[in-house]
């Protein structure tokens, strides 16, 4: 082989290997490279069952949960964001049994993670005062994550029982919050018919902060879980 063509067969093989490494750093990255015109697809939940309002709670709050899912939508971790004892055990114990979608972007599954907002929502027929007030607001998700942050809530209210029923349970909304932070398409993954509505009505009069990835807005999902308390009268 002459010089000059082995000059050009290292130079090759160093541009190879470059593009190997640019390509395995993306991969190793949690998938996020993805250049101008990527396309991202966000975290949801699947499936969702009952969550129990523990027996002892006289008031209700908002649990906020952080939850960490690999690239096959397994989670990981549930990181508590808001803590509101003792309803914070029964959220976690509900939630880990649930099953999730990972994001993905360029059609390639991503790790990443997902917000679950578990409002244990206290008996209040025909918007009847509540004990304490409406719940509190949730921390802002810790912004040392990654690439991506999910929507963050900034308002939040309690569901309020339709008239002349004494229904309790859960009604777990995948919720999609649009790049503005508008409220979106809302799926009801688990509910109760008579609840069903009255979830959906109040999340619409949330507040929320869009998500962003790599520094701009885009529009995510989230989970807000209702679970109604049985009347204690």
């Amino acid at each position: 082989m002459s010089a000059r063509n082995g000059w050009r067969a290292a130079v090759g093989s160093a541009v190879v290997g470059m593009m190997v490494a640019v390509v395995a750093l993306g991969i190793g990255g949690a998938g996020w490279a993805q250049g101008e015109n990527g396309k991202f697809a966000p975290a949801d939940v699947t499936s969702a069952g009952e969550i129990a309002y523990p027996m002892n709670a006289v008031q209700g709050g908002l649990v906020s949960l952080l939850v960490k899912l690999d690239e096959s939508g397994n989670a990981q971790d549930w990181q508590v964001l808001q803590d509101v004892p003792p309803l914070t055990a029964a959220a976690q114990a509900g939630v880990k049994k649930w099953t999730f979608q990972a994001a993905m972007v360029n059609g390639r599954n991503v790790a990443g993670y997902f917000p679950v907002h578990v409002v244990f929502n206290p008996y209040n027929p025909g918007g009847t005062a509540v004990m304490g007030g409406g719940p509190k607001v949730p921390p802002a998700v810790p912004s040392n994550l990654g690439h991506f942050l999910p929507p963050q809530v900034r308002r939040a209210s309690y569901a309020i029982y339709p008239p002349a029923t004494q229904a309790q349970g859960t009604v777990v909304l995948s919720v999609e919050i649009s790049k503005a932070g508008h409220v979106g398409n809302i799926k009801v993954v688990r509910g109760v018919p008579v609840l069903n509505q009255a979830a959906i009505d109040a999340v619409k009069q949330w507040g929320f902060q869009p998500a962003m990835l790599d520094g701009e807005t885009r529009a995510g999902r989230l989970c807000v879980a209702f679970v109604f308390q049985r009347n204690l009268s």
